[in-house]
């Protein structure tokens, strides 16, 4: 998370209302957020396996 105490009054708006959108959407959209995990993690899985099985070969 990035250091905010050295921006302008406006750029902590920014930030803090960007932070905000972004809870807020990982809150309403719980769903989305462990598909989108679960994707990755099988992938990561899969190369590993596929990792594991070129060392043994």
């Amino acid at each position: 998370m990035a250091d905010i105490a050295n921006l302008s009054e406006e750029e902590k708006a920014i930030v803090l209302a960007r932070r905000a959108y972004k809870k807020a959407w990982r809150e309403n959209n719980k769903e989305k957020i462990k598909a989108a995990n679960d994707r990755f993690y099988k992938k990561q899985a899969e190369k590993l396996a596929s990792q594991a099985q070129k060392e043994t070969v």
